[in-house]
């Protein structure tokens, strides 16, 4: 090897530990920027499982469990467009048990944001986000699919009545009712005029409705709503409690906790075609406030933990695959 060459070995060799060094640093940087005012809610959870196809252009959203298998259903997008997933998690082993995709009822593939997710009646409930609906998927026809099969939405819950509608973000069930949850963020995401709600806060500009499903099982009717604060990803109730988990970007995550024996009626609200009892969930009222990692997305309570969704280990957003975003962990709120 000539004395030149050995120089250009040197220095790339130089040149490749520096940029280790950089990266490293990088990922030491994230890791406090991210962990650090998490630090208390991080010491009371646990690594539940990870979250599936983080490497294969999945971005988590939403979350829900089936007490009779033991298993979680997660849903969300995928970062080429392609048919969004419903992935099946078993509780238990932690591992992937199945994962079937979208498709309309003629065969093509559903690619939509399929955000928030529940189960009621043997039936999943995705939320359709900007088209005022839930697309419904039978759970039988998801646990018996093969692996990757395109399985067609059942029905469409419609969420649009009166000239009204719910942009649903996320949800949950409670006594009966599917919850509705709006996500809003100026410029980004602007909502409907008419659900602004003044509160102690001032302005909140989204809502949570509770529906009854009727039993065409297509149509709904409005039978309550919380105003909520900015931002919010996720909604769970657990006993006389309800807790919201709000993210935007690369900022810190929060759950708020509210005590529903102590929110009184705060008048009526006009909803799709309805006129219902209203609650204020503002930041004057809540109970207690958990700081999470960044990105957390809808949560779900099983067994006295919350589980909380988590979008940063996507390959859509990256850093979370250093941070330890790739897991679904469990939290203890006191």
């Amino acid at each position: 090897m000539t004395q030149k060459n050995k120089l250009i070995l040197k220095i790339t060799a130089g040149v490749v530990c520096v940029l280790a060094g950089i990266f490293i640093l990088a990922v030491i940087v994230f890791n406090i920027f991210t962990k650090a005012p998490a630090t208390a809610s991080l010491k009371q959870s646990k690594k539940s499982f990870v979250i599936p196809w983080s490497n294969k252009g999945y971005i988590a959203q939403g979350i829900t469990y089936d007490l009779a298998s033991g298993n979680f259903y997660l849903t969300g997008y995928m970062k080429d467009g392609s048919a969004s997933p419903i992935l099946v998690v078993n509780k238990k082993s932690r591992k992937l048990v199945n994962v079937v995709r979208m498709a309309n009822p003629d065969g093509t593939e559903y690619a939509g944001h399929a955000g928030g997710l529940s189960l009621m009646n043997g039936k999943l409930y995705v939320a359709g986000s900007h088209d005022g609906c839930f697309y419904v998927f039978k759970k039988s026809a998801v646990e018996k699919a093969e692996k990757g099969a395109l399985i067609p939405y059942s029905e469409v819950l419609d969420l649009k009545k009166g000239g009204d509608t719910i942009k649903v973000a996320y949800s949950t069930t409670r006594n009966g009712l599917i919850y509705a949850g709006e996500f809003y963020r100026d410029p980004q995401y602007i909502l409907s005029e008419e659900h602004k709600v003044n509160t102690p806060d001032g302005l909140q500009y989204a809502l949570a409705v509770g529906f009854k499903i009727n039993p065409d099982g297509k149509t709904t009717t409005a039978k309550l709503a919380y105003s909520i604060p900015i931002q919010i990803q996720g909604m769970c109730f657990e006993g006389n409690y309800v807790y919201l988990t709000t993210s935007w970007g690369l900022g810190k995550s929060f759950v708020y906790k509210y005590d529903l024996n102590k929110i009184t009626q705060s008048g009526t609200k006009q909803v799709c075609g309805e006129t219902v009892p209203l609650y204020n969930l503002t930041m004057q009222n809540m109970e207690a406030c958990y700081t999470l990692p960044p990105m957390a997305e809808e949560i779900e309570y099983v067994d006295g933990r919350f589980y909380i969704s988590n979008e940063s280990a996507s390959d859509k957003y990256v850093f979370g695959k250093y941070t330890g975003g790739r897991w679904c962990r469990s939290y203890a709120f006191n």
